[in-house]
């Protein structure tokens, strides 16, 4: 059974969480490398994806 709630934020969530704008937001969920998930038109990310994506690329430059 899963007990914890599932976080998803939308790519103005994510632009809000990250601190960048939605035309950098865009860019950065429809990169290869991003965990993000496309449901008809509209991106997607876990809490748990982005956590681990940033802890991935923690010290590093991640070019868009």
């Amino acid at each position: 059974m899963y007990n914890e709630e599932l976080k998803i934020y939308t790519v103005k969530e994510l632009a809000n969480v990250l601190r960048i704008g939605r035309d950098k937001a865009y860019a950065l969920i429809r990169s290869a490398g991003f965990p993000s998930i496309r449901i008809g038109k509209r991106y997607f990310v876990t809490e748990k994806a982005l956590s681990e994506w940033l802890t991935k690329y923690e010290h590093r430059e991640y070019m868009l």
